[in-house]
Parts: structure tokens; sequence; C-alpha cells
């Protein structure tokens, strides 16, 4: 019996590759960032708690005076380093230099090191006080030849070079390599972070990777339109079929898609469409506006209903600053449905917006009601075609339930921006309500040359909007538009 195992995904170099690239585009600032204010945390850090030591050395050539060789005086040098350690442990030389200091306790420490294959040894003190530091070097230089003789035997020392009274050289040598460490510790921060976005990023970068990803139609992809900033701010160039600076290749993706979706409503004799994502920030509200801006241009009567009641974009698309009565003040009957609508001026056809209100969480639960239901097939009877820009599909569960009630779903990928689990998830959420998804959209494609334009794809818009929003809405009236398994389209009590 045969085991179904997972196997784990090829690595693309070239995906992999352009992951590092938009890793060190996006984060470069962070690492600097963040190595820079480690290394003056660093600098203020030590520059508060430094401590200065003063060290005073002098370095002297020992010879015997008992007679003897070289190589006995580079010998007796040697012994004479390595019995100071024992020396002052067992308190003979302690005491001697602190009978010489008349002093309690020493002021510092000692060491001394030879310098192999002569007979010189250098003698260190070190002090948090410059003269205590002499001082106790001298001590220490007149001590140890009387304390040390009964070892070696007699000598005689030499002063080769002596410090004298130490400055503090150490504080800009501390400090130098205190916030270059500091420096490193954030910039290796930095670096974890840029290397865990480089790992766990699994994006669709290529319109064919989608394909493989889910299991639905191509019907297209959109160009990505770069941005530049202009100066006029009311000028801010939104990326719609009204405006002339759009290029040529966008107006063409659109007019091609709005003929695939033609087809496919008419032949299935769809009225109503929504149009989803799997996260914000994928184009999905200005991909259902020119949507709706082409079939009414084709001569058709377009309403175009903002559905995304916890982050409403339309009137921001349609680039319109007057206040509305909204989607939810029709559907409870506030206003009546023809004063909600706004006509827009096309050419030839006939466009109608409801547009969204101020975010609203409370009311979100009234997507998946009877009142819903009843709402759509009111303004099906009103138009040729519905078309409904929805919250995104991995994020909240208002595409599910208005899935229920709508004849069928285009769902739109952003190139390089939404994780493939994302993508899956949305996909999959939605195919839960029966809504028949006509197929997705490749948007922003970059490998397609769209040229420059004032505005771009600004989808500068987070998860703020959709945090904290569950996706219980009970059973409310689901029956009201049933679906037919069979022919995957609505069929209508």
């Amino acid at each position: 019996m045969s085991e179904n195992v997972n196997l784990p995904e090829k690595i693309d170099l070239q995906d992999l590759v352009q992951n590092i690239l938009k890793g060190i585009r996006k984060f470069w600032w962070l690492v600097l960032g963040l190595a820079l204010a480690f290394a003056v945390k660093s600098y203020f850090t030590v520059s508060s708690n430094y401590v200065p030591r003063y060290v005073a050395s002098a370095t002297m050539a020992v010879a015997g005076l008992d007679g003897g060789t070289t190589y006995v005086d580079q010998e007796m040098a040697k012994q004479m380093v390595e019995v100071f350690p024992y020396l002052m442990r067992n308190g003979v030389l302690q005491n001697a230099i602190l009978e010489d200091l008349d002093a309690e306790y020493l002021p510092g420490t000692l060491s001394m090191t030879v310098e192999n294959g002569t007979n010189f040894f250098t003698m260190t003190s070190s002090a948090s006080d410059p003269e205590a530091a002499y001082e106790l070097l001298q001590a220490a230089l007149r001590q140890y030849p009387e304390v040390v003789k009964y070892i070696v035997g007699r000598i005689e020392l030499t002063i080769l070079d002596e410090s004298g009274i130490p400055k503090d050289t150490g504080r800009e040598y501390v400090i130098r390599g205190s916030v270059q460490a500091g420096a490193m510790r954030g910039a290796a921060i930095g670096l974890v972070i840029m290397a865990l976005y480089i790992i766990t990023r699994s994006t669709v970068k290529k319109r064919k990777d989608l394909k493989k990803l889910v299991n639905l139609e191509d019907f297209g992809s959109i160009p990505a339109v770069r941005a530049k900033k202009r100066k006029k701010k009311k000028d801010v160039g939104i990326v719609t079929l009204n405006n002339a600076r759009v290029p040529q290749s966008y107006m063409e993706s659109i007019r091609k898609l709005r003929i695939k979706v033609a087809q496919e409503m008419e032949a299935k004799e769809y009225r109503s469409l929504m149009v989803t994502s799997s996260i914000p920030g994928e184009g999905k509200t200005t991909l259902a506006v020119n949507l709706a801006l082409a079939f009414a241009r084709q001569g058709k009567s377009v309403i175009l209903v903002d559905c995304d009641l916890r982050n409403p974009s339309v009137a921001r698309v349609m680039n319109e600053e007057n206040a509305h009565p909204g989607v939810i003040a029709a559907l409870k009957k506030e206003v009546p449905l023809e004063a909600a609508l706004t006509a827009v001026e096309v050419e030839r056809g006939r466009l109608r917006i409801l547009y969204g209100t101020e975010p609203n969480k409370a009311t979100s639960h009234l997507l998946g009601t009877d009142r819903m239901g009843r709402f759509l097939s009111a303004l099906e009877k009103m138009a040729d075609i519905v078309i409904l820009d929805t919250a995104p599909a991995d994020v909240t569960a208002d595409a599910t339930v208005l899935g229920r009630f709508t004849d069928a779903a285009l769902y739109v990928v952003r190139c390089d921006y939404a994780k493939k689990g994302r993508i899956r998830n949305g996909v999959h959420a939605l195919a839960e309500s029966n809504v028949d998804i006509l197929g997705y959209v490749f948007n922003a494609d970059l490998s397609r040359g769209g040229g420059g334009y004032g505005y771009g794809y600004g989808y500068g818009y987070g998860y703020g909007a959709y945090k904290s929003y569950g996706g219980h809405y009970g059973n409310y009236g689901y029956g009201m538009r049933k679906k037919d398994d069979a022919a995957g389209r609505v069929m209508k009590d």
C-alpha cells in the first residue's frame, strides 16, 4: 500500500537570487540602522561606566652577581618570571611590597613577562590612579630582587625602559572596541532578520508558477505600472481607464480580461461577479474598478459595489472625495437603493457605484444574512452585471459568505507579493462557499513592460483594517440562494 509523501520543493536558484536581492533592497536600511543604534548605545554605555586603568611598566635586563654566562642569565630571567606568581600568592613578595609602600593592601595588580631568548623581562603594574600604579611598580622593582635571590641567587637589574607616571591611553581603545562590537551585534541582528525574510519568502514571481500552485484557469496578467512622483497633489494619477496617462499595454490587458470574463459570464448566464485576493495590497480594488469601467464602455449597464466593509477603497481608486450613504445604509434600507447609487459618466454604457463608508466591523455580519441575498438579487435586476469588491479571502470570511450569494469570483494574485501558503488558503476558503471561481489574474506582472506612470501600484495598505476581525457569521439564511453542484452555477429560488 503506497503512501503519499510530500516532497520538498526544488530550490530555484534564480528565485533565490531574486529573494536575496529583494531582501537586501528591503532591509539594508535596517541592518545599517541597527548597527548604528547598537554602536551609539555601546558608546554611551561604556563612556558613562568606564573606569580608567593606568598602566606603568619597566623593562629590565637581569645578570647574576655570582658570575655566569649569557645563557645562565637568560634562564635566570625566565625563572624569575615563572616564580613571580607563586611569590605573590604565598604572600612573601606581597608583604614586602606592602611594607615598602606602608599600605594595608595593594593599590593595583602586578604582572611579569619575559622576552624569549633574552635576559630581558618586563614588569607591569595596573591601578585606577596613575601615581599609585607608578609607586606600586617602583616598590616591586625594589623588593623583588631581595625576595627572589633566595631562589635564583644574587642578581643585578638594569632598567632599559620605563614608562614613568602613566596616562590613560586605554579609554580610546576600550570605547572604540566597544563601539565596533556594538555595531557588529546590531548588524548581525539585521542580517538575521534579512535571512529569515529571504528563507521564508515564498511568493509567486512568474505567471506559469501560479498555474502550478492553484488549480484555476489563467485569466491573463496585468502589467506593472511603475510609480513616478507628481508635483501636484490633486493629480494623484490613479490607474484607471479614465486616466489618459495609463500605458496602452495596461489598457489592452484590461480589455482582454473583460472579453474573457464576459465570455464566461454570458455562457453560464451569470450576473454577479466578486473580485477578491488573498491579502491586502494585491490590487483587487483597482482591478474591480477597471473591469467595471471596461464593461460599461462596451455598452453594458454595470453596478460596482464596495463590499470591503473593513477597508473600503473604491472611492479612493475613483478619486471620489464626496460622502455617500454606503452599502450598509442601502442594505438596512436607511436610504432608497437608487439614491445610494452614484452614477459615473462613461462612454456608451452606464456605470453606477455603491461606495463604502468608514470602516466598520460591527456591520460585517450583515454580509451573510438573507437580507444580503435579497439585496444582491435586487441589484442584478437593475444591471447587466454586478461587480463586488470584497475583502481578502485569507484575512476575513467576508468573501466566503458573499460567495454563497454571488454567481462567480475572480481571484487576484499580485506578482511577488503574497506567500504561496496564503494564496492556497485564500482559494480554498473561497471554494468552500461553492462560488464558481472563474480563474485568477496575475497582477502587477513585472515580466511585462508597463512603462512609467504617475501613480503605479500604490498598494501600501497593510492588515491594519483587518486586525482582530473574526470570521464567524453563524447560519444566516444560506439557503436563500443555492448552488447546483453539477453545473457549478447559481439557481435562484
